[in-house]
């Protein structure tokens, strides 16, 4: 029996483009299943904090409210049902991520160079017992 590919996915949007997410879609499409994990950053919690301020709300409730829409626009942006899209914070230590993704069960993890070569992130990227596919940057990949 042929094992389905399940891909995870870091996308951190902002930073590196989607080329991440773009290989979870190829994935979805051949009939495989992905989880996409979307890092948001510094900048975009600045943007929910002025949301905040400006809607009358706390800031854990318009976070709630930020990562439940960007959650839902990825699921839905996936087309499968058996395929889920988690965010989270990037400030989030390499570590808490790259374990949460391989309790997944991935046959892969796709992320971006910038993030593998990220301190806290380089020895679980070469320790890893599942493959690690990591994407050129975003202008490597427009040449």
């Amino acid at each position: 029996m042929k094992t389905q590919e399940h891909i995870v996915a870091f996308v951190e949007p902002t930073r590196d483009g989607e080329s991440t997410f773009e290989i979870a879609q190829e994935t979805v499409s051949s009939g495989g299943r992905a989880t996409v994990v979307v890092l948001v950053n510094r900048e975009t919690m600045t943007h929910v904090r002025a949301f905040a301020e400006s809607e009358g709300l706390t800031v854990p409730d318009a976070t709630a409210i930020y990562f439940e829409r960007l959650a839902d626009t990825y699921s839905s942006r996936l087309g499968d049902s058996e395929s889920s899209a988690v965010v989270t914070e990037s400030a989030y230590a390499g570590r808490h991520l790259f374990d949460t993704a391989t309790r997944a069960n991935p046959t892969t993890i796709v992320m971006p160079q910038r993030l593998a070569r990220r301190r806290g992130w380089r020895s679980f990227v070469s320790r890893s017992q599942v493959p690690v596919l990591i994407t050129p940057p975003p202008a490597a990949v427009a040449a």
